[in-house]
């Protein structure tokens, strides 16, 4: 059910200036009152990689604009953008298509669903498990819509009592489920089991078969790759640094190759969070928000103190790494420090595909990979990524295989002659 919400009206023009529709389109978005942040979002993240694929296109129409989409879509298809990215230029296509059709921008909210319905026993047990749940209501909510969604597959299944589930309904409930919860089956497990114990404690079900459900599961454990030391150094070698742009884009890709920083926070790394007499770095993590210290090679600060001194215009900005045309602001997010990465991985021809480690993401975790093999230890290398705990460090301890080839055993305890 869709509630329309505003309707701003404007001249109905199918037949437009892209510049133009996107100053309207803009305006409709902030006379609905939405934050400066978010606007900066629709700009950067929807409106001008548009603006910059149709920048030779005089006029624009409805049809032009949403033939974009299937452009976006062969792009995160072929792992170019990400899902977040395809969805930011989707977005950005529709506000557009619609300004441009009909002159008017109607802010849309969908309201949740309804409650799916359940006989009075089924609903009644429901509220009783519910109501017994020591959790958040974020969680309550989950472990309710998981439980409704298996009584009303009991119900669909012709199961009007407790008495009369068997396992083949929970196994096929499972299977379904997974469909759309690939990501969250301990949600569905977990909640099925506590259900499943509250109907038992409450002498509603004698079955034991669902303890079946408290049976650990295999874990999926995901070798992330990462840049080589061979493709980094063939990358940092193709940037030239005759020029502005080459100075920052070299500054900021040693910065990440030697220090494992994240696009986001080279992105808003400061002027001030640099010791030079220390030859540290000092700040506070976008992701996480808490502080970080690393010490950063003086041939790292050398090429970032090249470009302040050198190459970086004139702006009130705090930003060490600035945008080199007007009005010369610093970066809005991660994103643009990761095109910077892209360009000079096309021009040294490092193919990409999705999960190859090839990415300026995957520069970080060379640089934990690079630490695990040389023998530090893995509190350590969790210090310096600024991780919160070694849980997300041990992934760059299975990418050591040379390290890791040590731990074989040999086969002649086996005998047969191998």
């Amino acid at each position: 059910m869709m509630k329309l919400i505003t309707v701003l009206s404007l001249e109905v023009h199918m037949e437009i200036c892209l510049s133009e529709l996107i100053t309207r389109a803009t305006q409709c978005l902030v006379e609905l009152g939405l934050s400066a942040g978010t606007i900066r979002d629709y700009q950067c993240s929807a409106f001008r990689p548009l603006e910059r694929r149709l920048k030779d296109q005089e006029n624009i129409n409805p049809e032009i604009l949403l033939a974009q989409e299937e452009f976006f879509l062969g792009q995160y298809q072929d792992g170019k953008i990400s899902r977040h990215t395809f969805n930011w230029r989707i977005r950005g296509i529709r506000v557009l298509t619609e300004v441009c059709e009909t002159g008017t921008f109607t802010w849309k909210v969908f309201s949740k669903k309804e409650a799916v319905p359940l006989s009075e026993m089924f609903e009644t047990a429901l509220c009783g498990f519910i109501s017994k749940q020591n959790c958040g209501q974020r969680q309550k909510n989950c472990r309710q819509s998981i439980c409704r969604r298996f009584l009303r597959s009991l119900e669909d299944s012709g199961v009007t009592s407790f008495g009369d589930i068997r396992p083949n309904h929970v196994r096929s409930f499972i299977v379904k489920i997974s469909e759309t919860r690939a990501k969250s089956m301990d949600d569905v497990v977990y909640a099925l089991r506590g259900f499943f114990r509250h109907l038992c404690e409450n002498g509603l079900y004698h079955d034991t078969f669902w303890m079946l459900l408290a049976a650990p599961r295999c874990r999926d454990h995901h070798v992330r790759a990462c840049l080589s030391s061979d493709e980094i150094s063939l990358l940092l070698g193709s940037i030239g640094r005759g020029t502005a742009d080459g100075k920052r884009d070299f500054a900021a890709m040693s910065l990440a190759a030697v220090s494992g920083l994240r696009a986001g926070d080279i992105a808003s790394l400061q002027l001030d969070d640099i010791d030079w007499k220390k030859h540290e770095i000092r700040l506070v993590q976008g992701k996480t928000s808490e502080p970080l210290t690393i010490p950063t090679p003086k041939a790292v600060l050398n090429a970032i103190a090249n470009y302040i001194l050198n190459g970086r215009p004139e702006t009130a900005s705090r930003n060490v790494f600035v945008r080199h045309c007007a009005p010369y602001s610093g970066y809005h997010d991660g994103v643009s420090v990761a095109c910077i990465f892209r360009k000079y991985q096309k021009k040294v021809g490092l193919s990409h595909a999705v999960g190859d480690g090839k990415t300026l993401h995957g520069m970080r975790r060379g640089v934990g990979t690079r630490m695990a093999a040389e023998g530090v230890p893995v509190d350590m290398v969790a210090q310096v990524l600024g991780h919160k705990g070694t849980k997300a460090t041990k992934q760059y301890i299975s990418t050591d295989m040379q390290n890791l080839c040590r731990c074989t055993l040999g086969l002649g305890s086996l005998g047969g002659g191998i």
